[in-house]
Order: C-alpha cells, then sequence, then structure tokens
C-alpha cells in the first residue's frame, strides 16, 4: 500500500479503509503544518489548525472533486479553518472607559444600548452600498479588498493564499483605495466629506465635571465622570463620559487645587514648556459610533502640529494651559443637548466642588495615616516580606 498514488489512497479511505487514509496522513500532516506556519507563526497554533485540518478531510473526502488535487484540497481546509478561529475572535481591552477617554454619556454600557430601526436601516444600506462598489473593481483587487476589510486578514496572510508577494497584495489595496474613493465621491457624495469642505467649530467651556453613582441591570454600581461642554450661546451642552482619574484631574484643575507633588497633565504641560511649546487650541472634531475624538494644536517655534488625542486628555492640557476649546458644529448637533432657556448663564460647577471636597477628604485620610509612624523596625521588615515575595522560588 506504501506504493500507491495518492488516488488510490483516497478510493480506498473512501470505502472505509482507515490505514490508507493513515497514509495520506503521514504523507500530508507536515506539509499541512507548514502552511498553517505561513499563517500564524505560532508552533501550536499551526498544530491545532492541522490537526483539525486532516480530521475535516477524512470527514470530507466524498467531497473531493478531484482526487489528484488532494494537498491544494487540504492547504485550503486548513486556511478556511483559520478564517472560521478569526470571525470567531474577539478582543477584550483593559477599560472601555480608559481605551476612548470619551463616550458619549448615553452609550454608558449600563442597561444596553439602544438602537433604532431607522439605524439598522442607514447602516445597511451604507453597507450595501459600499460591497456595490467593491464588486465593480478588477477581480484582484476586490478579492484583496475583501480579504483585509471584511476578513481582516494581514498582508502576509492575502499574500499566501493569493500566492503573491506583500507587495504585490499592497499595490492592489492601494489601487483599490483609490478607485473606490473616486467612485464613491461621484456617486455617493454624502459619504466621503472632500478634503475641501472645513468643519465649522463651535467655541465651548467646561461647564461642569459631573460624578455619577448607577447601577446596571445586575445591581453592580458603576462611578462615571462626565465633562460637560457648554457653546458661548449658552443653548447647547455635550455630555462627554470620562475615566475617574480624567475627570478627577480636570476637576483638579480647574479648581486650581494644588497636590505636593504634580499629576499626569501638570507633568504634560511642564514637558511642554521644557522644550517652549505652547498647546493652541483643544478641538473635538468628530463622533463615531459612541466615541469622540480629539485633536491638540501644538505650535513650537514656527512649526505647527496637530496630534490626535482623547478627548478627556485634550481637554486635561487646554485647562491648565488656559488653551481654548471648540467643538465640530455637526458633532453638537448629534450630541448635544439643549440648555433649559431657564437656566442661568453661567453654572456654578457644583459638581467641580464636590468632586474637589471628596478628593480632600481622601488626602486627609491619608495624612491622619501616616501621623501614625511606623518604626523603622516594621519598615525594614515590609520591605523583606515585599522582596521575598517578588523574588521567592
Amino acid at each position: 500500500m506504501e506504493e500507491r498514488t495518492d488516488i488510490e489512497l483516497i478510493e480506498l479511505a473512501r470505502q472505509g479503509d482507515k490505514d490508507a487514509f493513515g497514509l495520506l496522513l503521514q504523507r500530508y500532516q507536515m506539509i499541512a503544518r507548514r502552511f498553517a506556519m505561513r499563517l500564524v507563526a505560532n508552533e501550536d497554533f499551526a498544530q491545532q489548525l492541522a490537526q483539525e485540518a486532516m480530521l475535516q478531510a477524512y470527514l470530507s473526502l466524498d467531497h473531493l472533486r478531484d482526487a489528484a488535487r488532494f494537498k491544494g484540497w487540504l492547504c485550503g481546509i486548513v486556511l478556511n479553518i483559520y478564517r472560521s478561529r478569526l470571525r470567531a475572535r474577539r478582543v477584550t481591552f483593559f477599560s472601555l472607559e480608559a481605551m476612548t477617554g470619551g463616550l458619549q454619556f448615553d452609550a454608558v454600557p449600563l442597561s444596553g444600548i439602544t438602537v433604532t430601526p431607522e439605524r439598522i436601516t442607514e447602516e445597511r444600506e451604507l453597507h450595501q452600498t459600499i460591497l456595490g462598489v467593491i464588486n465593480t473593481l478588477e477581480p484582484k483587487d476586490r478579492d484583496a479588498t475583501l480579504l483585509f476589510y471584511y476578513e481582516e486578514l494581514s498582508l502576509q496572510e492575502i499574500a499566501v493564499l493569493s500566492g503573491v508577494s506583500v507587495g504585490a497584495v499592497k499595490v492592489r489595496l492601494h489601487r483599490a483605495r483609490q478607485r473606490l474613493k473616486t467612485n464613491l465621491l461621484s456617486q455617493y457624495p454624502e459619504i466621503i466629506p472632500r478634503g475641501q469642505r472645513r468643519k465649522t467649530m463651535i467655541k465651548v467651556t467646561i461647564a461642569d465635571v459631573v460624578k455619577r453613582e448607577q447601577t446596571d441591570d445586575q445591581g453592580r454600581s458603576h462611578t462615571l465622570h462626565i465633562i460637560v461642554l457648554q457653546d458661548e450661546a449658552g443653548k447647547r451642552a455635550l455630555p462627554i463620559w470620562v475615566g475617574s482619574f480624567e475627570g478627577s484631574s480636570i476637576a483638579m484643575g480647574l479648581g486650581d487645587f494644588s497636590t505636593q507633588r504634580p499629576m499626569t497633565y501638570s507633568f504634560f504641560v511642564s514637558l511642554l514648556q521644557a522644550i517652549n511649546a505652547q498647546v493652541e487650541q483643544v478641538r473635538v472634531e468628530m463622533l463615531k459610533g459612541n466615541t469622540f475624538y480629539a485633536v491638540v494644536k501644538i505650535r513650537c517655534g514656527r512649526t505647527v502640529r496637530e496630534v490626535d488625542a482623547r478627548p478627556s486628555d485634550a481637554l486635561g492640557l487646554a485647562v491648565l494651559t488656559g488653551s481654548p476649546v471648540f467643538v465640530a458644529e455637526d458633532v453638537l448637533q448629534v450630541a448635544g443637548v439643549d440648555i433649559p432657556s431657564a437656566a442661568k448663564a453661567t453654572p456654578a460647577r457644583s459638581g467641580v466642588e464636590s468632586i474637589l471636597r471628596e478628593i480632600g477628604e481622601i488626602q486627609r485620610q491619608e495624612q491622619e495615616q501616616l501621623s501614625h509612624a511606623r518604626t523603622q523596625e516594621e519598615i525594614t521588615r515590609a520591605k523583606e516580606e515585599l522582596i521575598a515575595a517578588i523574588f521567592s522560588s
């Protein structure tokens, strides 16, 4: 049996001869594993993919149309399994608020986000529109685009699948993007704004920083810090949910709350001053989904740079440098809230005062604990226990 061809072994395996498939396994398992290694560059994961592919191949032998092409068919199974794993993959970030540093207040994930039928319809239409334009591309460019943007394969993975170099994949994607941009702008100008169009910016101030305790559906308590921006006309407000540290730091800056050592934003400002750089302005320019995006405009001599930032970080710098803050008019229209006509023109910032009182109480308690000084012997013993815990075998 060892001298038999692939076609003969496959025919015997289809008739139930497990030894015949065992010989196929010996013949091609290393090939399947090497192919998987080109996809994942991880030996253990590649072995898992190869083993699962061999099992699926055994169960699906009846679907192999050309027995002479078993090798290519098996590698295709490896690739399909890998792509299925990619689609099932989920990434958990350390902290949603820490990663974003600025979400729409009503997007706080406590009781879930309500998606309206209108929004579902709009997103479906946009999805179909883009796919329609993609389908007008040349087949090679279309396949590269779908693999990169929809299947989320890397350039190297697309190169392996397509049998071309990474450079060729880059050329195809560049060509596809240019074609897509041209077609979308000509057919659907509302989808991609032209570069010549400048956003209308509205000057705002920080009306308050508010701390809120909310309970989710499982009864768990969550602490929220909301920065509330107010336009100059006093007609619209923009609430932005930020992290606890960022919210407290901004409140401390607004209240001129002093600390013995510089906090993070104060340190950033000192770094800018050390290189003679100034923050000229801060802009909240965009809202994608439920996440705000900001820009910090910095001048150093004759050089001006605009740096992408989380709104919380950008606003923290603006408070300490006294830099003006602006919000894009379209962002304010979408995410802003009308201020009642009977409301005070200048908010009292009671939220800031409440946060500062809480911080002051925490500092007082810490000082009280420090007043009960430990003996040198206790300090030495604590250090020894720490080092022993870290470096113990």
